[in-house]
């Protein structure tokens, strides 16, 4: 949020600088098209200025917009101009001035095209009354063709003649009126296709224009202190209203969040959850409100105030990308946060069975997916019908060509989507045994002990079994067969078990019930919460078997720790260990032997025979 609110603050600075009438922006557009036809200049730079008047354009005609209400409410102000002209024309016929009234009428003339101008324009602000955009946009070419179609470009053989005095002041008048007329009617042009490109924004902001935001802005610069303060911002193309209008945003956005997350958290304590529920739910999916809920604030001002709107870039657009992507992010996010806050009850229904309800979440979280992203491609502007058209016709031939390379594709799809392994993970197949470097599309890179690097094909992998070691939270086994020897007195035996259980249960490094692990991960699946983390803490220790040549004790236990250095640590200290208690309870390790014996009567047999 802190990004896009920077956005704001860097690119806001460049609008809306424009605050003339529209007669001065007359004036001024009359000299940036004399300037166009000036044969000195590069065809470089020609386009450099007319791409710069688009800009003067489209910052004049939304603020003129903004201020909708002020200027429809002004009189003509060539009004007088025009009467004490037409005075003047009519006086110079009188007098037989030829020239004189030639440069009146170029003048007369002019004064009607600006009046065209003006009255268009108004007229099209008027239509934005209309509820219907689509109509607006009609009426904006209809009134343009009324007031510009009667309007033919001045014949210039009918002022100028050859046997005309050159250097008469009249004369000199006279050809400077004919040559502004010119470049006004070049401006006439320019101002209807710019209303007509820039339309759109035109509308949008003549119609939030009724909130008085623009109307107080103004005010705000046009007071005295508001003057003061702008002429040491202007340097770096600021002003106090805008500042004001930017910090206004900020706060909006803040008091917005803040009344976001205070109903959501009255709904929440309503339904009674527990807190770390509800600060899981804040964070997860109050956050993803607050952003939605800030991008329209953000959205209406750069559309509507900045007119951020062109076909070059539509802004719009892009927002409505990101309101897909952060509204399928929150349907995701809310159904697995339902799907795991109902786990208890739903393992509990003898009806449902967990993997049709796994099957389902998954489903569901496909569609919202797939329906994001076929929505993205449809304001993208994605002739669809096209596309899967296009898909259907070549996909059977490339399917057939490259079926290894698809079986792959969909076996790196298939590992990822399961959540098999992951980068970093130390898995074992059939033939591999090693550390995952990376899963790639057509294949997956894993790193050997010995420091091999072996390439696997996904599909190789996906279809067949898989061990994962790193997926281990708790628990490294430790398992051993204990053999003593027949001496042995079985009460030190049972003795000797006793204490190796208490040995084990006490050992800081073992695994046993009473060791508690944090589970700070949400997983919206039926299973065992322990299976699924990788928890064990069994231990057990029994007198196992009476082998050939030992009675054999089985110790079968966990360590805390997965690391394999610490493991063998702790494996040692519990060899000394139950060394130890051997050794206390008079026991001795057995050792392979082979003992002799002969029957008695066989003994007694050959016994008779040396008598």
């Amino acid at each position: 949020m802190k990004k896009i609110i920077f956005f704001i603050l860097l690119f806001s600075t460049s609008f809306l600088l424009a605050s003339d009438t529209l007669d001065d922006f007359i004036d001024e557009q009359i000299k940036i098209e004399a300037k166009l036809l000036d044969q000195n200049l590069s065809l470089e730079k020609k386009i450099e200025i007319k791409k710069a008047q688009g800009r003067q354009y489209q910052e004049f005609l939304l603020l003129y917009a903004a201020d909708k209400e002020e200027h429809l409410q002004k009189n003509n102000p060539y009004r007088y101009k025009v009467s004490k002209l037409k005075l003047r024309l009519n006086n110079n016929k009188y007098l037989g001035n030829t020239n004189a009234v030639l440069r009146d009428e170029v003048l007369l003339q002019g004064y009607t095209v600006r009046t065209g101008i003006r009255n268009a324009f108004h007229d099209v602000l008027q239509q934005t009354d209309s509820e219907s955009k689509a109509f607006f946009k009609d009426k904006v070419n209809e009134t343009l063709v009324k007031y510009f179609s009667k309007y033919k470009p001045l014949d210039k053989k009918k002022y100028i003649s050859s046997d005309q005095n050159q250097s008469s002041p009249i004369i000199e008048s006279l050809l400077a009126a004919i040559k502004a007329q010119g470049h006004l009617e070049s401006v006439a042009n320019t101002f209807s296709a710019e209303v007509v490109e820039n339309s759109s924004n035109i509308y949008r902001t003549a119609r939030f224009s009724k909130s008085k935001l623009f109307t107080l802005v103004n005010t705000i610069n046009e007071s005295i202190y508001g003057q003061k303060f702008n002429a040491y911002l202007s340097s770096v193309h600021l002003d106090v209203g805008k500042i004001i209008l930017l910090l206004a945003i900020i706060i909006l956005i803040l008091i917005t969040q803040f009344i976001v997350r205070l109903i959501i958290n009255r709904f929440l304590k309503h339904y009674k959850l527990k807190e770390e529920d509800i600060s899981y739910i804040h964070s997860h999916i109050t956050k993803i409100f607050n952003m939605i809920a800030s991008l329209v604030i953000i959205h209406l001002i750069l559309v509507a105030y900045l007119g951020f709107d062109s076909k070059s870039i539509n802004i719009s657009k892009l927002f409505a990308e990101l309101y897909v992507i952060l509204i399928a992010l929150l349907l995701y996010r809310i159904t697995n946060t339902i799907a795991y806050m109902k786990i208890e009850a739903i393992k509990r229904s003898k009806i449902l069975k967990n993997e049709v309800i796994n099957l389902t979440i998954k489903v569901i979280n496909g569609l919202i997916i797939t329906v994001a992203f076929i929505s993205m491609l449809k304001i993208a502007g994605v002739n669809l019908t096209a596309l899967l058209s296009g898909l259907g016709i070549a996909g059977a031939a490339v399917a057939f060509a490259a079926k290894d390379s698809i079986s792959n594709i969909f076996g790196s799809i298939s590992i990822l989507v399961g959540d098999v392994f992951e980068q970093g993970d130390w898995i074992e197949t059939n033939d591999v045994n090693g550390t995952v470097v990376e899963i790639g599309l057509r294949a997956s890179t894993i790193r050997t002990f010995d420091n091999a690097l072996i390439s696997i094909p996904n599909s190789e992998l996906a279809n067949s079994g898989v061990k994962n070691w790193s997926r281990r939270s708790i628990g490294r086994r430790i398992k051993m067969n204990i053999g003593l020897t027949y001496q042995s007195d079985f009460d030190d035996i049972r003795q000797a078990i006793v204490d190796i259980r208490s040995m084990l249960k006490e050992h800081p490094g073992i695994a046993n019930e009473r060791t508690s692990y944090q589970n700070s991960y949400r997983q919206a699946k039926l299973v065992s919460t322990e299976d699924f983390k990788g928890v064990k803490r069994t231990t057990l220790v029994y007198m196992d078997e009476f082998a050939d040549s030992s009675i054999n004790i089985l110790v079968y236990c966990f360590s805390r720790t997965v690391v394999w250095s610490e493991w063998l640590e702790i494996k040692e200290d519990v060899m000394f260990k139950i060394a130890e208690i051997l050794k206390k309870n008079n026991l001795d390790f057995a050792y392979p032997t082979l003992t002799l014996h002969q029957a008695e009567e066989e003994t007694k047999e050959i016994k008779d025979q040396a008598i």
